[in-house]
């Protein structure tokens, strides 16, 4: 709960501006939501899925432990005038959801560590179809952590969570799922290098300024200028897996 604190919910935020996640994950999921009006948004931050499976009309629960990440989901609603999401502040198994038509769980880690657990409960949730996105590929690379953890603390970024597990978990319960990859880009946009420096340092939970010298240096190099912003490029894979119900 209280890893996206306001400055990362804010950056997230932004960052969705430049992201093509949610029409990535659109493509694939709409064509298979046929029958389906309820979806349960399980680690909605601030609706990145959400908001526009509300605006296609579908009505969401937006289940989020973030109070920062719900807040911004809020005012985005009313700034659009969406009145088809309902915003629960709880983790997943913390407050009483009732079945939805469909499930969504998408880029949580965390629920899929062990995902026999999730699945068996957000199986029994869903009357049509679940969703789970995550992450695809061992080796891909966060926030440039690939080249920063050698260049700042002489070691190498370990290896990510990847969507071949989930799969296997799947397949072991007898869920013959689908799963398709999706590729998106997932900018983040600076006004300036000091903020740039301030992301890493807060995502690398840095708390001295030891390493802003070669930070500074890395990012001056790595940013791209777009206008009056800076933007951090990234590329992401990420398989949507999908099974509909018996």
């Amino acid at each position: 709960m209280g890893y996206w604190n306001r400055l990362k919910a804010n950056w997230y935020r932004r960052g969705l501006d430049y992201s093509g996640l949610s029409e990535a994950a659109l493509k694939v999921m709409l064509p298979r939501l046929a029958g389906v009006k309820t979806i349960l948004d399980v680690g909605a931050g601030c609706g990145t899925l959400a908001i526009p499976l509300a605006r296609e009309g579908f009505s969401v629960t937006a289940l989020e432990p973030s109070i920062a990440m719900l807040d911004i989901l809020k005012a985005e609603c009313r700034k659009e005038g969406i009145r088809k999401i309902k915003a629960v502040n709880a983790s997943w198994g913390e407050a009483p959801v009732k079945p939805h038509d469909a499930i969504l769980c998408a880029n949580v880690p965390e629920l899929l560590k062990e995902p026999e657990a999730f699945i068996k409960g957000a199986d029994a949730l869903a009357k049509k179809a679940v969703f789970l996105i995550v992450n695809a590929g061992p080796d891909s690379d966060k926030f440039y952590y690939r080249e920063l953890y050698p260049l700042l603390f002489k070691k190498e970024w370990g290896p990510r969570s990847d969507y071949l597990k989930t799969y296997a978990a799947l397949h072991g319960m007898g869920i013959f799922a689908n799963a398709e990859i999706i590729s998106y880009n997932f900018d983040q946009p600076f006004d300036g290098i000091d903020e740039a420096v301030a992301f890493w340092r807060e995502y690398l939970g840095i708390v001295t300024g030891e390493h802003d010298a070669a930070l500074t240096g890395f990012l001056k190099k790595k940013l791209v200028k777009k206008g009056k912003i800076l933007l951090a490029r990234f590329n992401k894979k990420s398989a949507v897996i999908w099974w509909r119900k018996r």
